[in-house]
């Protein structure tokens, strides 16, 4: 009989725990965090995981989501062209179309730009951009957006200026680049950051110009042996 209660009072509690927890993943204690994901935190994090998180609290409260903001840019060349490849990381019947589209693409005519946004103005441009879904795949992934060497681009839209670069996803915990966001990758290798006024904070949209592959920025940032 001891046996068959102490059983039960088992089977019991666990199913309490596992409804708690199925529970706790609905109870959303701020716009972005549920109970189960804080719970999670503080058994989980490491000092310098809560530093990065105090860090993306205050890009969050710098730079707040705007659900008005204009996305749809008007492009000069296709979609499927605009996106610079690793030659070194493709297949070869890939690799010779890409070296044609790079002969093509007269990347001798762009102008490297000195006026460019650093990895935390990319960063929390892409935030707005992408309407907050990137601040989970920085707290959650633990994943940074870095930037490449950027570009004069002509199609400013009426802004102050405007420079196409590439970017990087940079895992803080396993200290190298990795190609996409575990799970939904909806983001892409490069992206257009824009000024709307002199001195304003930069903003991102979709690249408009075809840009080289940023094999440098790779390197700087790949894991050391």
């Amino acid at each position: 009989m001891k046996k068959n209660k102490t059983k039960m009072i088992i089977l019991i509690t666990g199913a309490i725990v596992l409804v708690l927890l199925v529970v706790s993943n609905f109870i959303y204690v701020s716009p972005r965090e549920t109970l189960l994901y804080k719970a999670q935190q503080y058994l989980t994090y490491s000092k310098s995981d809560w530093e990065n998180y105090e860090e993306n609290q205050k890009i969050l409260a710098n730079n707040p989501t705007d659900s008005h903001m204009e996305t749809a840019v008007e492009r000069s060349i296709s979609l499927d062209d605009i996106y610079s490849l690793d030659t070194n990381r493709v297949a070869p019947e890939v690799k010779d179309e890409e070296l044609q589209k790079i002969k093509k693409a007269n990347f001798e005519n762009l102008i490297p730009s000195s006026h460019v946004p650093d990895h935390e103005d990319a960063q929390a441009a892409l935030i707005r951009f992408t309407k907050g879904r990137l601040t989970e795949v920085i707290i959650n992934q633990k994943i940074n957006i870095k930037v490449g060497k950027c570009y004069d681009n002509p199609h400013t839209e009426g802004n102050y200026n405007c420079v196409s670069c590439m970017i990087l996803l940079y895992n803080r915990e396993t200290k190298d680049w990795q190609e996409a966001p575990n799970g939904d990758n909806f983001l892409k290798p490069a992206y257009d950051f824009y000024q709307p006024s002199k001195g304003d904070i930069w903003e991102a949209k979709d690249l408009s110009m075809r840009i080289p592959f940023d094999y440098d920025l790779f390197k700087k940032f790949e894991s050391k042996p």
